[in-house]
């Protein structure tokens, strides 16, 4: 595993967690309860930043412990669907992990807090078809030469 100095996510690793739900080689679930009830965290092992530097073995040990917390969170709170963000910008916590919380039928939806907040940095972007189309072969071009 690669370890990153200074991480205080790679300085934990090595400690047992009383709030594990789920570990696989490359990946930790765990329980948190911070934002809403029956927050869980998914973190990956290896230092890193963004998703994009995931292996696809990292990918499919992630996404298997995403989908098995999901699902249990689902039937825990009879939540409609999971919220899965990633965002991983802070000062603290550079360290890849995903954010799973339960869509609460007796709460409100979490998009339409998300998107304000982002509507309040940056009012809402109104790109013509024609740009789309040119950044959407401009992406493919770049995926395909990955």
């Amino acid at each position: 595993m690669d370890y990153m100095e200074g991480c205080p996510t790679c300085e934990h690793w090595g400690q047992e967690r009383s709030n594990t739900i789920l570990e696989n080689e490359l990946a930790r679930a765990t329980f948190s309860d911070e934002f809403r009830e029956g927050h869980c965290i998914v973190t990956v092992k290896r230092h890193m930043v963004s998703p994009s530097s995931l292996t696809a073995d990292e990918h499919v040990a992630v996404f298997d412990l995403i989908t098995k917390v999901s699902k249990a969170l689902e039937e825990k709170y009879s939540a409609r669907k999971t919220y899965l963000l990633v965002i991983g910008d802070g000062n603290k916590w550079q360290h890849l992990h995903f954010h799973l919380i339960p869509k609460h039928r007796y709460l409100p939806s979490m998009g339409v807090y998300c998107f304000q907040k982002l509507f309040e940095a940056e009012p809402n972007r109104s790109t013509p078809d024609s740009e789309k189309k040119a950044v959407a072969a401009e992406l493919k071009a770049l995926i395909s030469g990955l």
